[in-house]
């Protein structure tokens, strides 16, 4: 499950991975939780950042009270399950992140709180799916979502059964299309294969859903993964200059 995540990242870092704008006043999220508000894409709206709810309310529910249960939508029933069949095909969404928290169980017994993130990208995006809920009268309207999980991938699966459908910056676009066939937007309800996906450790302040500060997010111990990082230069030759000069880094 994907039960917390963050989206830490600034206002106009966040617009430029996504090419999109913020339509309203964007607060940064380090302890995303389960009935609150949150930036999400829509389909049919790609150029706009807007905010839903987390925990989706199909639109047929009698009333907007939310379940827990309704903040993921497992890849494996969502073509059947009543409150996801319709969503799925007519209104899928990005939802934006950093990061996500997973609990993994020490040689103690007790669970530790760890950081999931990407090390190719700072900014990822959940496959998400959303609904809106109106009231009988119409006096009360409700936009919500869903996270859309699969099984763990290879570095995940010795921690948790299930992680968030991760979709690459390449596909983004695409999965928010309209016409995509639903054959081909299960293929993409698949893990990431990614040797970038690492974790840490972190408090347990976390757990506390009240606590909405960075904090939350600084390493209380080592990663589980090494990592490699190197910078690689460009040299270009100047001509009619008679010399060859290293110009910038592409990393800083």
């Amino acid at each position: 499950m994907c039960t917390r995540f963050s989206i830490a990242s600034g206002v106009a870092a966040i617009e430029q991975e996504f090419q999109a704008e913020f339509q309203y006043e964007f607060h940064k999220v380090y302890n995303a939780h389960f009935g609150i508000e949150l930036p999400v894409i829509v389909s049919g709206s790609e150029n706009k950042i807007i905010n839903h709810q987390w925990g989706l309310i199909p639109f047929w529910a009698k009333s907007p009270d939310l379940k827990f249960h309704n903040i993921n939508s497992p890849a494996s029933n969502i073509v059947k399950n009543p409150a996801y069949r319709v969503p799925i095909r007519r209104r899928r969404c990005l939802v934006l992140a950093n990061c996500f928290f997973v609990w993994i169980r020490s040689d103690k017994g007790q669970k530790v709180p760890h950081v999931v993130y990407d090390a190719s990208q700072r900014l990822m995006s959940f496959a998400g799916i959303w609904d809106t809920w109106n009231s009988p009268d119409g006096l009360q309207s409700k936009a919500s979502f869903s996270i859309v999980t699969t099984h763990a991938n290879k570095r995940l699966a010795r921690f948790t059964r299930q992680m968030p459908v991760i979709i690459p910056p390449g596909r983004r676009r695409k999965f928010l299309r309209d016409s995509l066939h639903l054959n081909e937007v299960m293929a993409m309800l698949r893990p990431i294969e990614s040797d970038s996906i690492n974790l840490y450790p972190v408090s347990e302040a976390v757990n506390d859903f009240q606590l909405n500060t960075k904090e939350i997010l600084m390493p209380v111990g080592q990663r589980l993964y090494r990592e490699y990082t190197y910078v690689p230069r460009v040299y270009l030759k100047l001509e009619g200059m008679g010399s060859t000069k290293e110009i910038i880094p592409l990393v800083d």
